[in-house]
């Protein structure tokens, strides 16, 4: 979310982030979620009840907390004299935003070094979109603040769609994202607050969501990942979702096994990811993907990778589906507008998938383009978006770009 040209709030991250000098200034979930409220109703004044209820949802503090996270917010602001947040006195807050009115000005004769200048300029513009075009475009996706709630819950989505694609707006996303779980305000809320990511494309929404995400950590548990057809949403029930992911999951058909790591010597370290996607589409069963991620650094932002993913739905009708890629990754960072992200591009060395005895549509959908993929492609790229101590966010090309939300562990070798 835009402050200023040079200034950025990063909601997934809960920093603020300078362009100009690269530099993050870190923020509270309180901070954070305040301030998007404000950013999100800039020029118009945001009432205390409204703060309060956005930066402690669910929780009583005292009228002091909200005056002292906006004395934070001023100070961590007090280098940008053009951002005004101010105080309506019993009332509440608004954000005063810079304004940057174009001024034309008289044009002027353009003399001869100027038009060689330009000249030599649009050479050197068209050979480098001659060059992009035989390059590999980034993968990268613009970024906003949602807020949103489950269950009468209220937490923040920080939302990804192409960039450039400004066809999605919040009142869209909101529903697309209700449409594939149901805010249900007379359940009884599994959790006191979550954060999520959503990518939305123009055919699948893909949801990633940490319940009681909380200061910048995500405890971990019963992290909820779900796959949906944007024309046939799941329309899932969080209370009936949530009883049947705990059902499925008691069960793990991932073991992490690496044999290549035999021949290796000394001291490695083995970082480990598990998650689980649910894949969802109406009047169809849902089905599951468990997922294993294993990375072991061999030298400099390269080193071995095993992905494994097996395929079952709720009522055990299709037969267990089992896809794994072993190969050797290179890893960069990738800036895209509001975020640094690490890219993982994979060179395959094997894949393997099984073949199943019987598949729902949905998981026939799922085989179908895990088939395609494996017989053709020799090498995928997955991006790490976010990572904390115990859990972090990966984008993964499993039946199309979807996120999931995963434990992390480190295990020495």
């Amino acid at each position: 979310m835009q402050l200023t040209p040079e200034l950025r709030l990063n909601v997934a991250q809960q920093q603020l982030y300078n362009r100009h000098t690269f530099s993050c200034i870190d923020l509270s979930y309180a901070e954070t979620a305040i301030l998007q409220q404000l950013l999100s109703q800039q020029g118009e004044l945001v009432t205390k009840d409204v703060l309060m209820q956005v930066g402690w949802p669910n929780r009583v503090v005292a009228p002091s907390s909200l005056q002292q996270c906006i004395s934070m917010l001023r100070k961590k602001l007090a280098d940008q004299p053009n951002i005004e947040l101010k105080t309506v006195p019993r009332h509440g807050y608004l954000l005063q935003l810079p304004h940057q009115p174009s001024v034309t000005k008289p044009l002027a004769r353009p003399s001869i070094p100027m038009l060689l200048a330009v000249a030599l300029l649009c050479s050197v513009i068209l050979g480098y979109l001659a060059y992009t075009q035989q390059q590999p475009q980034l993968h990268a996706y613009q970024e906003r603040g949602l807020i949103s709630t489950l269950s009468g819950v209220q937490g923040s989505f920080t939302l990804l769609t192409s960039v450039g694609d400004n066809t999605i707006d919040n009142n869209m996303a909101t529903q697309r994202l209700h449409q594939q779980l149901l805010d249900q305000p007379s359940s009884p809320p599994p959790f006191n607050t979550f954060h999520g990511l959503a990518l939305f494309s123009a055919n699948r929404d893909s949801i990633a969501i940490c319940p009681n995400y909380q200061e910048g950590q995500c405890p971990g548990n019963q992290l909820i990942n779900i796959s949906g057809d944007a024309e046939r949403a799941g329309h899932l029930a969080l209370s009936d979702f949530m009883s049947t992911k705990i059902r499925m999951e008691q069960k793990t058909y991932n073991k992490l096994a690496i044999p290549e790591l035999q021949q290796h010597q000394g001291q490695l370290k083995e970082q480990m990811y598990h998650g689980d996607l649910y894949f969802s589409v109406q009047d169809n069963r849902l089905v599951r993907s468990d997922i294993r991620i294993s990375l072991v650094e061999i030298s400099a932002d390269q080193g071995i990778f095993y992905f494994a993913a097996c395929i079952t739905d709720e009522d055990c009708y299709s037969t267990p589906t089992r896809y794994e890629i072993r190969g050797h990754f290179s890893r960069s960072s990738e800036i895209w507008p509001q975020r640094r992200v690490e890219r993982y591009d994979i060179s395959i060395n094997n894949t393997e998938l099984s073949s199943p005895n019987a598949l729902t549509d949905t998981a026939q959908r799922i085989y179908l383009a895990l088939r395609k993929q494996h017989l053709t492609q020799k090498a995928l790229t997955f991006y790490r978006l976010y990572q904390d101590d115990g859990t972090a966010i990966w984008q993964l090309p499993l039946a199309g770009d979807n996120l999931v939300w995963m434990q992390r562990h480190t295990l020495q070798l």
